[in-house]
């Protein structure tokens, strides 16, 4: 998936949101964290095997795979699964000199912010009672539980703009 897709798939997304119906928000919100999962992943592996973006733009590497099999087969270990987010996080800036994923990881909003998308996504994903205390804890401030669809339409005080907004809006600027 390309950015542009990307940015594409979000503005369907809002397109379909209704303001009465607040679940539609949860749903999308979900689906647009799978889809900016999948590109921070397709992204990745292209990099790491030195292919460029559509826009020509390729960081420069200080390991070189020999194609995506070989990255996953390292990236992979012994697990069945890769954790392309975590993977990204601690490998990225040893993979690459001035690695492109610095601004997710080390710019101190936009942390922030990921890490309350990741934590609402997997709240939503499985309601797990680790999730939702860890929900309640980076979402909400540790507050009074609220579902996530009436999180995501609530309004941010200092931004005058619902959780949802804030979170797309993080999501293309990044």
């Amino acid at each position: 998936m390309e950015n542009d897709a990307l940015k594409t798939y979000i503005q369907q997304c809002n397109a379909s949101l209704q303001p009465n119906i607040a679940l539609l928000y949860e749903a999308s919100f979900f689906k647009i964290y799978v889809k900016f999962e999948q590109y921070l992943s397709k992204i990745f592996e292209s990099y790491c095997i030195g292919v460029p973006s559509s826009k020509g733009y390729c960081p420069q590497r200080k390991l070189a795979f020999t194609d995506e099999e070989h990255l996953r087969a390292i990236l992979r270990g012994d697990k069945q699964y890769i954790d392309y987010i975590k993977k990204i996080e601690t490998l990225a800036p040893h993979i690459f000199v001035n690695s492109p994923f610095n601004i997710i990881f080390n710019v101190a909003d936009n942390n922030t912010l990921f890490n309350q998308m990741i934590t609402l996504r997997n709240y939503i994903a499985h309601e797990s009672n680790e999730s939702r205390t860890k929900y309640i804890k980076t979402c909400l401030g540790n507050g009074t539980f609220i579902e996530p669809d009436s999180y995501l339409t609530k309004i941010n005080r200092r931004t005058s703009s619902s959780y949802y907004t804030i979170s797309v809006k993080n999501t293309i600027k990044i």
